[in-house]
């Protein structure tokens, strides 16, 4: 079922290249509508075109068609879900031109008979006749049920030769087009270029007749500051919480000893030096020979005792 969905959603994007847009006007017969009673009709349409946008239509002979089998069983039912359609007024009156089913579809979809879907019917038959016929008709998409299961047709082969007509046409107008933007654009540029070049004479003719310093001087870009190059730079020792307290500690051990020195040179004093010299008074000079006597005499005397 994905399968076929996704080919029916393919097929009928060629169809809408065509010319078929939403709402599709779906045109049914009398015996599609009698053999699919037991069935959801408008749900199998609508996953086989894979949109709820539609506009289910049946005709008024299709409709005298059902009423003529009105004995039957089942017909009833099928005559009650036919009115629920839009009802495609054909104009063949019942007494004076009474047609078939088969050929009111016909007038309907190509009532010019050139072989020209005009309204862009989607066209649901049991009748294989009338397919026939419908496939020659351009644009017109088919569809029958085969066993409970709703199928697209094919594409035809008239409408497959006019949808390929119609895309070599659209490219075709394509390049046409580009081909004329082109010799604009040539035109243009040329007509820029021969006004430049006017220009660009009458500047120099101005040029020549001032001086110099009339000419504007360009500016030059200030760029900033240089520094060094952020690659050559050494980068900083990171220092982490534990360094961080380590350098106060060493900062407090350090300031005892600084203050036990400077005390200790507070309590140095300076020594005398004895001076015996020519600066000496004769007092120091004398104390100084008697202290030298008295140190002899000293030594002396530990030298008797000894013996």
């Amino acid at each position: 079922m994905g399968k076929r969905t996704k080919q029916y959603k393919k097929l009928m994007r060629s169809f809408q290249m065509l010319g078929f847009r939403e709402p599709y006007q779906l045109l049914m017969t009398s015996d599609i509508v009698l053999d699919t009673m037991k069935l959801d009709l408008m749900t199998l349409f609508e996953k086989a075109l894979s949109t709820k946008n539609l506009k289910p239509m049946i005709t008024q002979c299709c409709i005298r068609a059902m009423y003529a089998k009105n004995k039957e069983p089942g017909v009833a039912a099928a005559i009650e879900r036919a009115k629920t359609f839009e009802r495609r007024r054909c104009g063949h009156l019942m007494d004076e031109d009474p047609l078939t089913e088969r050929e009111c579809v016909m007038a309907v979809v190509d009532p010019k008979r050139k072989n020209e879907n005009k309204f862009r019917y989607v066209v649901a038959t049991q009748d294989e006749m009338l397919r026939e016929k419908l496939r020659s008709v351009v644009p017109t998409p088919l569809m029958y049920v085969k066993r409970s299961v709703l199928i697209l047709e094919p594409m035809a082969e008239a409408s497959a030769k006019v949808r390929e007509r119609e895309e070599k046409a659209k490219f075709m107008s394509g390049i046409t087009r580009g081909t004329h933007k082109r010799k604009r654009e040539e035109d243009e540029d040329e007509e820029d270029k021969s006004g430049s070049d006017e220009e660009d004479a009458r500047d120099k003719g101005k040029g020549s007749t001032q001086g110099e310093d009339d000419k504007p001087k360009k500016k030059k870009k200030s760029y900033g500051k240089k520094g060094p190059n952020p690659l050559a730079v050494k980068k900083a020792k990171k220092v982490t919480d534990g360094q961080k307290e380590q350098r106060p500690r060493r900062e407090e051990s350090e300031a005892p000893a600084t203050e036990v020195s400077g005390e200790q040179k507070a309590k140095r004093k300076r020594r005398k030096k004895a001076t015996t010299g020519e600066g000496a008074s004769d007092k120091e000079i004398s104390a100084a020979v008697d202290a030298a006597i008295a140190g002899a005499d000293m030594q002396d005397r530990e030298g008797d005792l000894r013996l």
